[in-house]
C-alpha cells in the first residue's frame, strides 16, 4: 500500500520502520527533514511539503499535539487539500475537542477520516505490538484494518464517530496516571516504614496487583531509567487532555486536577525529563527527604 505519513517523533519512526519492513511504499514529511531522510536508504520517499503525501490510499497523521494538528490540518488548510479517496489516519493522542473540529472539517469536505490513538512506547511501536484504538465509518476502517494489522498487536474498532476513540485514549491515560500516583504513594508508605520498596513491589506484583501496567510502571520508578522513551511532561499533557475532556463534556474528575498538580510539583522539583514513572520517583523522594533529587534529572 502507498502510504502517506506526518510526524516522525520517537512514536513515528518506529511506526514507519515497521511499515517499510512489512513491504509498503511510504511517503514522508516531517518538520525536520533530516529526520526523514534517514529512512530514505529504505525506500521511502521524502517529501517536500505535506501536501506531497496526500497522494496515497492512506495518510497517518502522528503529530505531537493539539497544536501542531490545527497548525497543519486546519490553519494551513491541508484538510481541504484531501484527495477524496484519501484515508487521513490520525494516530496521534489529541483532545476529543480537537478530534471533533477535525472529523467536522474531513464531512464538510467529503474526505474519510479514522481516529486511531495508539498505546504503547517507540519500541512497541517498531515491533508492531501497539494497541489500537480506532473510531470512523466501516468503508474507511475497512482500508486501515492492513495497517493496523501490521502495526498493532491487536485493535479495537470504538465507534462509527471517529472523535469516540479520542475520549477513549485520554479516560484510558488518565486511569494510567492514577496507577502511577498510587504506586508512588505505596512506595512511599512502605519505605517509611522500613520495608524495601523492591520487596513490595514483588508483593504486589506477584498476588493481586500483577497486571502490566503495575509491573511496568512500578518497575520504572524503582530503576530509573536515563534514557526515557515518554517523559513525565508528556504524562502531564495527557492528564490535561482528560481534563479538558472532562469538562467538555460536564464530568466531574476531581482526582484529574490532584494528579495535576502533582505532576507539575515533580516537574518543578526537575523530573519533568525523566520517565512518566518518576512522578512516583518524586512522592517517594519527598517522603524520604531526599532534597537532591534535582541534580539528578
Amino acid at each position: 500500500m502507498k502510504i502517506g505519513f506526518i510526524g516522525l517523533g520517537q512514536m513515528g519512526r518506529g511506526m514507519v520502520s515497521r511499515l517499510i519492513d512489512s513491504g509498503h511504499q511510504l511517503v514522508l514529511w516531517n518538520r525536520t527533514r533530516a529526520v526523514a531522510e534517514t529512512f530514505a536508504a529504505r525506500g521511502a520517499v521524502v517529501a517536500n511539503t505535506p501536501a506531497e503525501t496526500l497522494a496515497t490510499e492512506v495518510v497517518i497523521s502522528m503529530l505531537a499535539d493539539d497544536a501542531s494538528v490545527e497548525g497543519l490540518w486546519i490553519t494551513a488548510g491541508l484538510a481541504q487539500q484531501l484527495p477524496l479517496e484519501t484515508v487521513h489516519l490520525n494516530m496521534a493522542s489529541v483532545s476529543l475537542r480537537m478530534g471533533q473540529q477535525l472529523d467536522q472539517l474531513h464531512r464538510q469536505h467529503g474526505s474519510p477520516y479514522v481516529s486511531a490513538p495508539v498505546f504503547g512506547r517507540p519500541e512497541f511501536a517498531a515491533r508492531g505490538e501497539l494497541d489500537i484504538i480506532a473510531a470512523g465509518a466501516p468503508s474507511a476502517m475497512a482500508r486501515c484494518e492492513p495497517l493496523f494489522e501490521v502495526l498493532g498487536r491487536r485493535w479495537f474498532h470504538v465507534a462509527d464517530e471517529a472523535p469516540k476513540a479520542n475520549a477513549v485514549k485520554a479516560a484510558r491515560n488518565f486511569l494510567l496516571a492514577t496507577i502511577i500516583e498510587s504506586l508512588g504513594e505505596a512506595f512511599s508508605l512502605v519505605e517509611k516504614a522500613g520495608v524495601e520498596p523492591r520487596v513490595f513491589f514483588d508483593i504486589i506484583t506477584s498476588t493481586s496487583m500483577n497486571a502490566p501496567a503495575f509491573k511496568s510502571y512500578g518497575g520504572l520508578m524503582l530503576d530509573n531509567p536515563s534514557n526515557p522513551t515518554f517523559p513525565l511532561h508528556l504524562g502531564l499533557k495527557d492528564v490535561e487532555l482528560a481534563q479538558q475532556t472532562a469538562a467538555d463534556l460536564g464530568v466531574a474528575m476531581p482526582t484529574a486536577e490532584l494528579l495535576r498538580t502533582q505532576h507539575l510539583a515533580a516537574i518543578a522539583a526537575g523530573y519533568g525529563d525523566r520517565d512518566w514513572a518518576a512522578l512516583g520517583t518524586y512522592l517517594m523522594d519527598s517522603a524520604a527527604g531526599r532534597h537532591n533529587a534535582k541534580s539528578s534529572g
